[in-house]
């Protein structure tokens, strides 16, 4: 089988095809993938929201026809927009503990229908529609979440993951790494140009792109670094106050998300 959905709260996707290999990203529930290539009982899988490439142990996938992967990938769905909910599979009688930003397809009335599945999500659901508005309620869901290298769920996330999930929930798709997040949207001079919504990159002058965040306010950014945590930002970079230090360096500022006035 070459198409697959993720029936996990997470599936690990690896650098290479082992256990001990670099966390790279995260499957979350729903999310749909190809098998591009095939090493022992290692897929190497590229997502279908983003492109990402990386390698998922077989013993996790669920594999569904061409034909189902075809109607999923257009289908209608809602996000879960609890941070935490459990998830009832009314076909198998079992419970998934899933986070907030996951597809459910052919969501209606608590019920959600996949390859055949019958779900039940009693939480919060969102039909993503584009707005600056969302991506600070979001954004600000998850307070306190860990900084999980790779990471795109409640139980941990990091900076790029983090502000993509953000950026789904409010209708818009972006890119999965910060180096790739930096090279789209519309470039602004100075932080103090930018306005919430607004994304924020860091790194050394002499290395790529190592870090973002976004505006909430003015001068205050929302970002994962240790957990997902607020902090005074300027043309310098982020400043830590329980640290008394920058941080991070700031090196571009962008408007991703494009604002109507």
């Amino acid at each position: 089988m070459n198409h697959g959905i993720c029936f996990l709260a997470a599936i690990a996707m690896r650098a290479v095809p082992s256990h001990r290999s670099e966390l790279v990203n995260q499957l979350i529930f729903g999310d749909l993938y190809e098998v591009i290539d095939t090493k022992g009982e290692w897929l190497f899988v590229c997502l279908q929201h983003d492109q990402y490439k990386g390698w998922i142990h077989s013993n996790q996938a669920n594999f569904i026809d061409s034909e189902e992967f075809e109607t999923l990938k257009h289908a209608p769905y809602a996000l879960s927009a609890d941070l935490v909910q459990l998830l009832k599979n009314r076909t198998t009688g079992a419970f998934l503990m899933v986070g907030a930003g996951c597809k459910l397809y052919f969501y209606d009335n608590q019920s959600a229908s996949i390859a055949g599945m019958v779900l039940e999500y009693s939480g919060q659901v969102i039909f993503p529609k584009q707005s600056v508005r969302a991506l600070m309620d979001h954004a600000s869901l998850f307070l306190d979440v860990p900084y999980f290298w790779g990471g795109r769920t409640p139980m941990g996330i990091d900076c790029s993951g983090f502000m993509q999930l953000v950026f789904l929930m409010s209708g818009f798709v972006i890119p999965r790494d910060a180096s790739q997040q930096a090279l789209i949207g519309e470039d602004l001079h100075l932080v103090s140009q930018a306005k919430p919504g607004d994304l924020v990159f860091f790194g050394s002058p002499d290395k790529a792109i190592s870090h973002v965040g976004m505006l909430v306010g003015e001068g205050q950014l929302i970002h994962a670094f240790g957990k997902v945590r607020i902090d005074p930002v300027d043309h310098l970079g982020i400043f830590n106050k329980e640290l008394n230090r920058y941080t991070h360096y700031t090196r571009l500022v962008k408007r991703v998300a494009p604002r109507k006035e």
